[in-house]
């Protein structure tokens, strides 16, 4: 496996945690940016989209894509941006559920001593994990209109099942046919899938900040706490605790090989 560029320009990392949770300027790197996160959640916005990234999970943005991003729920972890251009790296944003090799190597990437030859070899085992992870569903597609893109903020900034198509659409200033024409065609998404993923990322914040399930089903617009789980089964494929222990396993085994 050849790197692209030049192997031997050093690594940028940054360090976040809880105390610097301030949202970062817009900007984009040319050679591309991994974000691990350790605990707590951190959120990545593009001009396309948001994503949450739980802890333990990494998430890629690919070269020149313009982003910023924060962290929340006493999040921490490590922004790493590679010396080099990675072969064959994903083309679009994406949140990843990584080995447990590509987590420890990312995380000795983030420790290395600058012209540390190591680093080399880890880019390699890097470049090379990306292709087995698996991307998960934690985007929510924004629209592309300025009428449909300031009600979906005002969803974004209060999620709750309580939100209905009618709401928004009125909040659009366009009936509730229309709305939901415009809004398939410009996310990809019915209103009412969408809704739901907004909800799911945001419960999923909750629950990585340590907030009782109970408590957010209420908080989320769910009448039962069995309604709240079923709607976060159907949108990450697991119960809210599996979810984050397989996480927490992960990191566990990553951790052991250090």
């Amino acid at each position: 496996m050849r790197l692209l560029s030049d192997e031997s320009s050093r690594t940028d990392i940054n360090r976040f945690d809880a105390a610097s949770a301030d949202t970062t300027r817009w900007h984009a790197h040319d050679t591309g940016q991994f974000i691990l996160v350790e605990a707590g959640t951190s959120h990545l916005h593009t001009e396309l989209g948001t994503w949450i990234i739980p802890p333990r999970r990494i998430a890629w943005v690919p070269p020149r894509v313009r982003h910023t991003s924060r962290s929340s729920g006493g999040g921490n972890g490590w922004v790493i941006i590679p010396p080099m251009r990675l072969p064959d790296m994903p083309a679009q944003v994406c949140v990843l559920r990584a080995s447990a090799l590509m987590i420890s190597a990312l995380q000795r990437v983030a420790r290395l001593r600058p012209g540390d030859r190591f680093g080399t070899l880890l880019w390699r085992v890097v470049a090379e994990e990306m292709r087995g992870a698996q991307p998960e569903p934690l985007e929510v597609p924004l629209p592309s209109s300025i009428r449909l893109l300031k009600a979906a903020r005002s969803v974004l900034a209060s999620p709750t099942a309580a939100i209905s198509l009618d709401k928004v659409a009125a909040h659009a200033g366009m009936s509730r046919r229309s709305f939901a024409r415009h809004f398939r065609a410009q996310t990809g998404s019915s209103f009412a899938r969408w809704r739901r993923a907004v909800i799911a990322q945001h419960a999923l914040e909750l629950i990585a900040s340590g907030h009782k399930v109970s408590c957010i089903a209420t908080e989320v617009g769910y009448e039962s706490v069995s309604a709240f789980i079923a709607m976060f089964r159907r949108q990450y494929g697991e119960s809210p605790r599996k979810f984050l222990l397989d996480n927490f396993e992960c990191y566990l085994e990553a951790n052991s090989i250090h």
